[in-house]
């Protein structure tokens, strides 16, 4: 089991910044390991944002120090969508980034990449477009499967989507349905569980032995605000809970928003909580 720590909090000039939870974290270690279990490590989720043309060359320059660390990968968010219509120029400039994260996830040896079926606004589609958009996602996940699979990453499938955003394209009973369907490897971000009022416990009984990850925060039960794990409605220690009498191994993403990502004592807090718990199951 790893603990990661999700980048998605910065943006291309200040993606550097991970570092220096790596760095705080092996000085930690080499005084005594504070999760008194050795195989829990602290990693990173790389969020790509080749949007940004300063991006790549921060990634390149943290090779070194990524590359000793367990590391997964999102896919691209940002100017990507999974639904885009086949030729467009949207498609294209997706399949690139996806490409890229790949050459540099299959480089680092990553336990997975995230896969979001949409990101784009589905609240005011009819039922059969939402089928179409969902039937695109779909072939592009076993595109980007097939891709990945020479590497050996498996593709997770993410409950993505809030309805204060209007892009949710699948409620709780239609993505549990889909994941069995479609066989999916699956990830699941309580955050957005808790938002659009889903059944936690139920979804993680349901998915049980298709879940591989889970992205850690939390918020006030509508808004989608990536805020520290104890700080919203969610009961973090419940989940926690059943995630241990789950008793399956799987990757913990702590995935916090640009406004969480100024307070580093917290986050730093948030480390060690998580370390130790992991350690003492």
């Amino acid at each position: 089991m790893n603990l990661l720590l999700s980048t998605n909090m910065y943006s291309a000039d200040t993606f550097p910044r991970v570092e220096r939870y790596l760095d705080w974290y092996e000085e930690l270690e080499e005084a005594g390991n504070p999760s008194e279990s050795p195989a829990v490590r602290l990693g990173v989720e790389v969020f790509p944002l080749f949007h940004d043309h300063a991006f790549e060359g921060r990634l390149q320059a943290l090779i070194p120090k990524l590359s000793k660390v367990p590391i997964t990968f999102h896919e691209p968010y940002y100017k990507a969508e999974n639904t885009a219509e086949k030729g467009s120029a949207e498609y294209w400039r997706t399949t690139d980034y996806f490409r890229r994260t790949l050459d540099y996830a299959a480089m680092l040896h990553a336990g997975h990449i995230v896969f979001h079926h949409n990101n784009c606004r589905v609240d005011r589609k009819s039922p059969e477009e939402k089928q179409q958009l969902l039937q695109r996602a779909c072939e592009r996940y076993r595109f980007y499967e097939e891709l990945a699979e020479p590497y050996g990453i498996p593709i997770l499938a993410e409950n993505v989507g809030v309805l204060s955003r209007g892009n949710v394209l699948l409620d709780q009973e239609a993505f549990t349905r889909l994941c069995e369907a479609e066989d999916y490897p699956v990830l699941i971000d309580i955050g957005h569980a808790n938002a659009n009022g889903w059944d936690l416990m139920r979804l993680m009984r349901d998915l049980r032995y298709r879940i591989h990850a889970y992205h850690l925060h939390n918020n006030d039960g509508r808004l989608d605000s990536h805020r520290r794990i104890h700080d919203g409605t969610l009961d973090f220690d419940r989940f926690m809970n059943a995630l241990r009498e789950n008793g399956r191994d799987t990757d913990l993403v702590l995935e916090y928003s640009a406004e969480v990502e100024p307070d580093g004592d917290g986050i730093r807090a948030d480390i060690m909580e998580m370390m130790q718990r992991l350690g003492q199951q």
